[in-house]
């Protein structure tokens, strides 16, 4: 038997294989019927923050059918090809005659529409960022009026928000239901029972389970997403050295947080040269990695993820797109202009975030939490140092900041799933 893989990662696929039997799902969990072993390179990376897109798994013994891979089956063996890497991109100037917009618009729509699909059966994941935003106008204009879902958050960002929210869904006649993120806090647990194993659940599984229950319950079977539109405007090396010296990000100081838990081993292992990542795709392996994140709590709600931003030709021509049209996501940022208007998405807008959502729920349960960790998995794997462990956590509970809730709150999915492994 020959198993292969597109390009789109709609579900992942997990295979193991044994000298007798071969098993295939696209939910790890099923392959983790008993105990495994942890692969160390793999978890730290993990930990700070440094996600890996390969066949090889945190997990010994299980791997992920990778984009374009295949997997030969044979009596007594088993054996996986990487595909060859896809063609490096460059800014190319557009076909004479050709406008960006009208491309752009062209390409998106053909996403929406490349599967057979009714509107009362599909739901959209409506944020009100600029990505949902797109799907949404493509989508209504292919069916007319959709149901959209989306999750209401609290804080400085709830009023812009709910505002946007409204001017999309008038504009555009989505029939809209929300959730208040309040109500549905992340589940900090990490000493669930084991018949709640779960290996690939997302942080907000909760608010978004509540989201996917109303899309069932009113009979729709798909459900479209922004994934993918994070990566559909890269900057190129030379651009970012035009710029200038380049700040700290927000993403330095979390990895800088969760580089403080790990033992002198592990720190060393997330340091190593990666040789086992899965060759370049056309689809960024980012948006592919998120899918796989994601898609199993979906499909276990009766949902088929669909993810227009990921179609490969879509990608393939952004990617290439002139600077102009990609520097502040220009392109996308005009596409809405002319179907929403010029006052929904404005430069500066204040966008949507969750990074405050896991402090505050950290915080509150700091204490509940430091009980859990009295006996702590990795640190059993000598890839944490508990103590350091327990000083983030008091950080978090006393600042209530992003960087290092984040980088807690990795530890903590990752603890979770080491234990249920055990």
């Amino acid at each position: 038997m020959k198993l292969r893989a597109g390009v789109f990662g709609s579900v992942p696929v997990y295979y193991r294989a044994t000298e007798d039997r071969i098993r295939i799902s696209w939910d790890v969990t099923d392959l983790a019927t008993e105990p495994l072993a942890i692969d160390p390179e793999v978890a730290s990376h993990r930990l700070v923050m440094n996600p890996v897109y390969s066949a090889r798994q945190l997990c010994v013994g299980i791997g992920l059918l990778t984009e374009r891979a295949s997997l030969d089956i044979q009596p007594g063996r088993a054996s996986y090809r990487y595909p060859a890497a896809a063609e490096e991109t460059a800014p190319t100037p557009l076909p004479e005659g050709r406008e960006a917009l009208a491309m752009f618009a062209e390409l998106i729509e053909r996403a929406v529409s490349a599967r057979s699909m009714a509107a009362d059966r599909i739901s959209l994941e409506l944020s009100g960022g600029m990505d949902s935003g797109s799907v949404a106008c493509a989508l209504a204009k292919r069916l007319g009026s959709v149901a959209s879902k989306g999750i209401l958050l609290d804080g400085h960002v709830r009023h812009p928000q709910v505002e946007r929210r409204k001017q999309i869904t008038s504009r555009l006649g989505l029939a809209d239901d929300t959730v208040e993120m309040s109500a549905f806090p992340p589940d900090l647990d990490i000493q669930q029972p084991a018949q709640a194993k779960s290996l690939s659940r997302e942080y907000y599984l909760e608010a978004c389970s509540a989201l996917w229950r109303q899309a069932r319950a009113q009979g729709h079977d798909m459900l479209f997403t922004g994934i993918g539109g994070d990566e559909l405007f890269p900057s190129y090396v030379d651009e970012l050295r035009d710029s200038g010296p380049s700040k700290p990000t927000r993403e330095h100081d979390v990895r800088r947080y969760a580089e403080q838990l790990l033992t002198p081993h592990a720190y060393s292992a997330a340091q190593s040269l990666r040789n086992f990542d899965a060759p370049a795709s056309p689809v960024p392996w980012t948006a592919l990695l998120a899918v796989a994140c994601r898609a199993p709590d979906l499909v276990r709600h009766g949902l088929w993820p669909v993810n227009p931003l990921s179609d490969p030709s879509l990608a393939a021509f952004c990617h290439r797109l002139p600077r102009e049209h990609r520097q502040g996501r220009e392109l996308i940022r005009q596409y809405l202009h002319k179907h929403l208007g010029n006052d929904v998405f404005q430069r500066g807008y204040t966008k949507e975030t969750f990074t405050g959502v896991m402090a505050e729920s950290i915080s509150r349960h700091a204490s509940s939490i430091a009980g859990q960790l009295r006996d702590c998995a990795l640190a059993d794997l000598g890839l944490v140092e508990q103590p350091a462990v327990l000083a983030l956590l008091e950080t978090v509970a006393t600042t209530r900041a992003s960087a290092p809730a984040t980088a807690l709150a990795s530890f903590l999915w990752l603890e979770r799933s080491v234990r249920q492994l055990h």
